[in-house]
Order: C-alpha cells, then structure tokens, then sequence
C-alpha cells in the first residue's frame, strides 16, 4: 500500500497530466462599454504561435480593458489623492519586483502617464495616449509570456520524463516490502528521501504549468490549443552596445509623443536642455555614471533609484500645481514650463533605467551560465561513478533537480531581457501599436509589428546620427554638486565644463584633488566608491577641506602621500575613466 506522501505526488502528477485540472481557465472576455471596442470573440488559433502573433493578440483583446482602467485610475488620483499616497499605491501594486529599478521604472512610467493627463486639456488626445500606452505595456507583457511559456512547455515534458523514472524506483521498492515484508534501514530511508524529491519534482512543473496557464490568459485561448514558436525568438536580438544611453535619449526627444505635446504647450525642448536639467537638479547619480560605475553596484543602482523617484514625485507635485493654478495667473506660464522640464527629465530617466536593466540582465545571465557549468561538472562527476551507492543516487537526482532549476532560472532572465530590451524601444520612440493598427486583423498587426521592428526601429536609432556632446555646458546648479571632475562645479560657475586632463603632467606632487562638492555627505559617498573600486587609496591620508569660493563653501576631497604613488594612483584612475587633479 501507499503511504500518504506517494499517494499525494501521484495525484498531483496525474492531475497536471490531464491538461493541468487543477487550474481552470480564466475568462477575461470583458463586457461592453459606451465608446470602447471591446473583443468578446477572440479567433482561434491557427498553429504556432510566435512572438509577435502574441504581442498582436495581447494587446488587441486586452488593450479596450487596459487603457480605459488606465484612464480612470490616473484622472482619480490626479483630482482626489496627493502625489505621496499615489506614489506608495504605485509601489505597493508591484510588490514583486526584486530589483529597485523595475520598481523605479514603473513609478517613472505611471508619473508620465500622469503628466499627459494633467497637462494635454484635450481628452481625445489623452484617450488617445493612454490606448496606446496600454497596448504597449500588454505587448511587453506577451514577450516575457511566451518566452517564459515556450520554456514552460519543454520542460515539462523533461520533467515528465525524469518523475516517471524516479517513480519506478519508488514504486519497485513498495514492490520488494509487499513480497518480503520490510525492507532494510538504508532502503526506508532511500525511499523517504525519493519521495521528497519527487515531490520537487512536482512543485517544478506545476510552476511550469502556470507560465503556461497566464500565457494562455493573456493571449484569450485555451491553454490545451497553444503551440509555441520559439526557436527563432527575435530579430535584433544581439543589442549593439556601442549604442550609448545618450542616443536612446535623444531619440526619445525626437520621437516620443511627450515632446510633441511640449513642443505643441511651451515650445521645443532641446534634449541639450532636457540634459541639462537632468544634471543640475539631480547631480550624484550623474557623477557615478561618468566614473564607470555599473547597475549591478548597489551605490550606482541606488542612486539611480532615488533619482527617478525624485524625478517620479517632483513631476507629479509639477502638474498638480498646474491643476491648482488658474490659467489667467501670471505664474500660469511658468508653472506650465517648469512641469513639461520634469517630464521631459523622466521620460530621459526612464530611457535611462531601460538601458541599465538591459545591461543588468546580460549580466545576471551570464552569472547564471557559469552556476550552470558548475552543475553539470558535478553531474558528470557522479555519474561516472561505477558502484553508486544509495546517497550517490541521490546526490545525482539532486543535481539534476538544481539543474532543471537552473534552466528555469535562466529562462526567467532571458524573458526579462527580451522584455527590457524591446521596452528600451518601445520608450526611444517607436510606436507602432496604434488604435487604428489594433482594429485590424490578427495577422495583419503581427505582420505590421514585424516591421516595425525590423526596419521602423532601425530607422528611427539612425535618424540620431550625432547624440548629443556629453560636455555640454550646464549654465546654473541649484541643487547638490557633483564631481564629473576635479573642480567641476567650482569651474562651471565660472566658464561652464572644463576640459578633461589628458594625463598627470606634474612631477613634484604632494596631493590629488579627487572632487569637490557643495554638500560634506557626496564627498564622503565618492570616497566610498573610489575606494572601493581603488583599495590603493585606502592607504594614503584622505582629507575633506572646506574652502569658500564665490560666495558658497565647497567641500574638496583630497589624498595626500609620495609623489610617486600618487602619480601611479592617478594614472589609475584616469585609465579607468575617473579624474583627478595633481597639486
């Protein structure tokens, strides 16, 4: 007889065979409503589906829903909730996010939207801008699905096959104690241990099974009808890395509707002064980009966090003091500006979290290759042993699990790549996913998306062909300084940006200037990150020096130590793109 454990593992794995019976199937037809056109009949599959079959399907049966929950939502918190509980709203519907960005990312996109609707005054164009925004946040959606269900839907069939083969193990074992009436101690506690790894086993695919079931929501079909293309998962898929943030910005500018909008309300926003703005009011993250830092470090990924909330809340707080204010006012004008400069900043905010999460998904799966490698040495080890003993059995059973795991883990990376990247696209600009596109039949938008990825997109990064000089001068800094460069701040109240030092000229050196701040606190954060990059430094005599100039005090961080340490130490520093300042 079965215990209660095996019996349990059994029907769990006769349920999920049956066409997953323990999951039924979602309705999400939606029900009519005055003005919107709402898909009740969803055609039926025609064979495989791939990528853009899915975008197509996600986001024309689902996007009258989305746009319109969209639409309500932002105009009620707008006129009836403050922009710090609408922020928290925001945050707390995605709780599940595990990295800071995604989160930053979502309140940066939700603060546009909310932007648009404060300022356009025109609700077509609103209802307009929000249709799309939907259909585009559903197309993102239906990437990650079906790369995460294409995975799903092998997997499964390994488990299958791996549960089937443990099972037997277990299932002969039952066999010897029903004929001889007990087996010994080392053969119960082999069985017992099987029994829990096969109830992994279960747990495995039964989250496979769901990947399978929300695809299947997404795209309004049964999931016993979907049949995944995805061999070929994408076009573009190697992303150009000498593509740098500051031409998926500048796209933006020229593309997004957003700037249409300013152009149209308060006149042509150069990406120079969208720039500019960026830098002088929001400065430490913009000195750790310049130093080379990257997302996956956690001060960088910090920073970067805290500059888009910022940007997310001053936008917001921007258009409710547009809202509050009558047109006639005399401040009318100048508030109407200085909202469309932050939307203008988050919109590049936002351009610039895609592409760091872009970077830090080629990095988490590349983490992810080398434990893999890992795994299948060990695998390989045990298996080539000739006697295995019970716990060697085991042991590869283990492995095999973590592996299967593993692959899981890397599918997840890989859906979020894909996700991200085509979101850094979708937020440069290209906008293919219209209402009128959207009326037209399945096929059609796939083919229409197909395009627009393939040659739209490649079009519109051409169009930038030279992004805008990265030493652009910045003519006032009301906020917190930063140290792009030694003296940088101290300089640009002067002349504007100073040229960068080629290398270290002098000889007879007593200290290096490594910055200089408006605040103590960003010299002491900037001598966390030089250090930490640079543990040289640590050994030499670190100095923060108050000095008044122009009628403000500055902070200047300095080392001091041997004249030939020091220049070693900055040539250093210089090779890998920080600055410093020889005295």
């Amino acid at each position: 007889m079965l215990d209660t454990k095996i019996l349990k593992v059994l029907l769990a794995f006769v349920c999920f065979s049956v066409a997953a019976c323990s999951l039924s199937f979602v309705d999400r037809t939606p029900q009519e409503s005055s003005g919107l056109i709402f898909y009740a009949n969803p055609d039926p599959l025609k064979g495989r589906q791939d990528v853009y079959n899915s975008m197509a399907r996600a986001a024309k049966y689902n996007v009258d829903i989305e746009g319109n929950n969209l639409n309500k939502n932002v105009s009620e918190r707008l006129t009836r909730q403050s922009v710090d509980v609408t922020i928290e709203d925001v945050i707390k519907a995605n709780i599940d996010d595990e990295n800071k960005l995604y989160q930053a990312s979502r309140v940066l996109e939700y603060a546009i939207s909310y932007a648009v609707a404060g300022l356009s005054e025109n609700k077509a164009y609103t209802d307009n801008y929000f249709y799309e925004v939907s259909a585009q946040k559903l197309a993102l959606q239906a990437i990650k699905s079906h790369q995460n269900a294409w995975y799903a839907s092998k997997s499964i069939k390994s488990l299958d096959r791996l549960y089937r083969k443990e099972q037997k193990i277990v299932a002969d074992l039952d066999a010897k104690e029903k004929r001889v009436g007990s087996l010994s101690e080392a053969e119960y506690d082999y069985r017992k241990n099987q029994e829990v790894l096969l109830l992994r086993i279960s747990e495995l695919r039964n989250n496979q099974q769901y990947l399978l079931q929300d695809y299947a929501n997404l795209i309004k079909a049964e999931p016993k009808d979907v049949e995944l293309e995805g061999r070929r998962f994408y076009e573009l898929e190697n992303f150009d890395k000498d593509y740098s943030i500051e031409l998926f910005q500048e796209a933006a500018v020229r593309n997004r509707k957003e700037f249409a909008l300013t152009k149209e309300k308060v006149g042509i926003l150069p990406y120079s002064q969208v720039r500019n703005h960026i830098i002088t009011r929001y400065p430490l993250v913009s000195r750790l980009d310049v130093n080379g830092l990257k997302v996956e470090n956690e001060i960088y990924e910090q920073s970067l966090y805290e500059k888009a909330m910022k940007i997310s809340k001053d936008l917001m707080s921007a258009v409710k003091d547009v809202k509050n204010i009558q047109i006639g006012n005399m401040k009318y004008a100048l508030f109407m500006e200085e909202a469309f400069d932050k939307l203008g900043a988050a919109v590049l905010t936002q351009s610039e979290i895609d592409y760091q999460l872009v970077m830090l998904a080629d990095t988490n799966y590349e983490v992810a290759l080398r434990a893999e490698i890992e795994l299948k040495k060990e695998l390989h080890r045990i298996e080539k042993i000739k006697h295995p003993s019970n716990e060697d059995k085991l042991s590869l059973l283990n492995v095999r699990i973590a592996l299967n795991e593993m692959e899981q883990h890397q599918a997840k990376l890989k859906a979020e790549r894909a996700e991200a990247l085509r979101k850094l696209y979708f937020d440069a600009g290209l906008s293919p996913l219209s209402t009128t596109m959207l009326k037209a039949p399945i096929k059609d938008v796939a083919i229409e998306l197909k395009r627009a990825f393939n040659k739209d997109l490649v079009t519109m990064l051409a169009g930038v062909k030279d992004p805008i000089d990265v030493t652009t001068k910045v003519v006032k800094n009301e906020d917190k300084g930063w140290a792009q460069k030694p003296n940088w701040l101290e300089e640009t109240v002067a002349k504007g940006l100073p040229k960068k030092e080629k290398s270290v000229r002098k000889t007879n050196i007593k200290m290096l200037q490594l910055g200089s701040y408006l605040e103590r606190s960003n010299a002491d954060v900037d001598w966390k990150v030089l250090s930490d990059r640079f543990p040289q430094l640590k050994y030499l005599v670190k100095r923060v020096e108050p000095t008044e100039l122009g009628g403000k005090m500055w902070y200047r961080l300095t080392v001091e130590g041997d004249a030939q340490n020091l220049r070693a130490i900055c040539s250093s520093l210089q090779g890998a793109g920080f600055e410093c300042l020889p005295k």
